[in-house]
């Protein structure tokens, strides 16, 4: 009789512990996983931050924090993580009543993009073990991982183009109002522009030097139009790539940009688009905007965002057009707008194996491949 009294007992016990988790095991639990910055360069190290908190007085002697990342991003230690779409992580360990957990992974980011954890979850039990119970929780971080910075010879070279371009077409125009420097009398130069104070200084006649009045811009057109059936995206990563580097390069010479790209906005499903005259963009602003240019969404037709956006640059500006892609509809479009561009040029990122533009002789001189190592 004390037997069954006691199993009696032990089942009651059982019963009320399974319904008691049942009600309670997940109150006031909390998971959040961060990324430990928001914006991170090509191939930088970054951590994930896998906070957990268990605010009440019951214990959890079972619990496992899930998690999915982007497979973008390297695990350096890969222990309780599977791969497929993304990377599904899995931390087993206790939690005490009014406990906290919190693990720091660290991480490699590989790829250009915007990324976020489509799921954070945890699922514990009670006490026997018995039964599960899983919850999910809303995570609101992302990461941007900015565009890879080339290291090639062709920047050096498109920097001494664009340098000469524009010094070639500068405007003889000159800003009376605007002095950029002090040089020696010269035949031809007028008597009010000699400056008396550098003339009595020096025992020569020296005259002002007034800047242009052309303010001379360069201008990045850049075609993310798919450009062979596969779809492949390898050519169009190193086409974001390179302007970026680009951007880079005229940031630190002082020379005004614009971005005109067929690409679309993962955030904001519209194209990405920075002129100079729009506001003041910053270079990390805009390496932020090409990083989240998401190529698995179909672009508009660049012959639309060239038909559009050329008409807003001026005669003299520099244009540097990036374009994989050969065989579009645009190539009509660039015999018409080279004659009111001359500065244009257009440069095909390419594989060695891939076939030569071969160009109408109208924008020949202005075509150039940039062959970069590998195959789609």
């Amino acid at each position: 009789m004390e037997l069954f009294v006691l199993i009696g007992i032990l089942l009651l016990v059982f019963f009320a512990e399974i319904i008691y988790y049942r009600i309670h095991a997940l109150d006031n639990l909390q998971l959040k996983v961060d990324f430990s910055k928001n914006v991170a360069d090509f191939g930088e190290d970054i951590e994930l931050i896998e906070v957990a908190e268990n605010r009440k007085r019951l214990p959890l002697p079972f619990i496992i924090l899930k998690f999915e990342a982007p497979r973008e991003l390297k695990f350096y230690d890969m222990a309780n993580t599977s791969t497929s779409d993304n990377l599904y992580r899995e931390d087993m360990l206790t939690m005490k009543a009014f406990s906290k957990h919190t693990r720091r992974i660290k991480a490699k980011c590989t790829k250009r993009g915007y990324y976020v954890f489509p799921r954070v979850g945890i699922t514990t039990s009670d006490l026997f073990l018995t039964e599960r119970f899983t919850k999910d929780f809303p995570n609101g971080s992302h990461l941007v991982v900015l565009p890879e910075i080339l290291n090639t010879d062709l920047i050096s070279m498109l920097t001494s183009v664009t340098l000469s371009e524009l010094q070639c077409r500068r405007t003889l125009l000159t800003d009376p109002f605007t002095l950029s420097g002090i040089r020696e009398y010269g035949p031809n130069d007028p008597m009010k522009s000699i400056n008396w104070k550098a003339s009595a200084k020096t025992g020569e006649l020296m005259v002002n030097q007034n800047a242009s009045t052309c303010a001379q811009k360069v201008h990045i057109f850049m075609n993310l139009d798919y450009y062979n059936q596969k779809r492949s995206l390898s050519l169009l990563e190193k086409s974001i790539s390179l302007a970026y580097t680009y951007l880079r390069e005229l940031a630190a010479l002082g020379i005004p940009a614009s971005v005109y790209t067929n690409g679309i906005d993962v955030i904001t499903d519209s194209p990405v688009i920075s002129e100079t005259d729009l506001g003041s963009a910053t270079l990390d602003e805009r390496a932020v905007m090409l990083a989240r240019i998401d190529l698995r969404k179909q672009a508009v037709p660049f012959a639309e965002t060239l038909e559009k956006y050329i008409p807003s640059t001026d005669r003299e500006d520099f244009i540097l057009l990036i374009s994989p892609q050969f065989n579009g509809s645009f190539r009509n479009i660039l015999t018409e707008i080279k004659a009111r561009r001359p500065s244009l040029q257009w440069l095909m990122p390419c594989y060695k194996t891939t076939p030569d533009a071969n160009p109408e002789f109208s924008i020949a001189d202005s075509y150039m491949r940039w062959e970069v190592i590998g195959n789609d």
